[in-house]
């Protein structure tokens, strides 16, 4: 597969999802408030992309559409690698080396991504990112304590209904 093919694939993948292209990032918003941002960030070592998604807690303001270093939360689909890791065993892997994967075996992996991870908490809400943080899957994308507890208090505010779409 080549990087055309690969960027076709996650372009109709994604708006196959109801994501919408805005620019280099596709959105997607929620009942509650969060708009879901994915963006093909594509390595400067190799013809590899990451997957990344990110959540934007409180978009409040519908018209507009935040950067990624905006987000509140951040994750990365991964897909089964296809070289062997020092232990002689294929493992999950953020780096998605498009070149060595026949198109319909990358498809369902970021397909079950697309489902299982990015589309679950737009259409479940805060609760399943606060359990993706706090199980690791997703991290808070903000780099000071304050704005990591302003973060998490976005995301606890789903058991009060605080913070909720306004």
């Amino acid at each position: 597969m080549d990087t055309k093919n690969f960027k076709d694939l996650c372009d109709r993948l994604l708006k196959k999802y109801g994501f919408k292209k805005k620019k280099t990032m596709y959105y997607k918003d929620s009942d509650d408030g969060i708009r879901c941002g994915v963006y093909l960030q594509r390595s400067s070592y190799g013809k590899v992309y990451y997957f990344n998604y990110y959540y934007f807690l409180d978009n409040s303001n519908a018209k507009l559409f935040p950067q990624y270093f905006e987000a509140d939360v951040y994750g990365r689909i991964t897909v089964l690698s296809k070289i062997k890791d020092w232990d002689d065993n294929y493992h999950q892997t953020e780096l998605i080396e498009y070149e060595l994967y026949e198109e319909k075996e990358l498809e369902e992996y970021l397909e079950k991504g697309i489902q299982d991870e990015i589309l679950l908490p737009v259409k479940k809400g805060r609760q399943v990112i606060f359990d993706m943080v706090k199980n690791g899957t997703c991290i808070i994308y903000k780099f000071r304590s304050k704005e990591e507890e302003e973060v998490m208090q976005k995301l606890y505010d789903f058991k009060t209904g605080e913070g909720q779409k306004a």
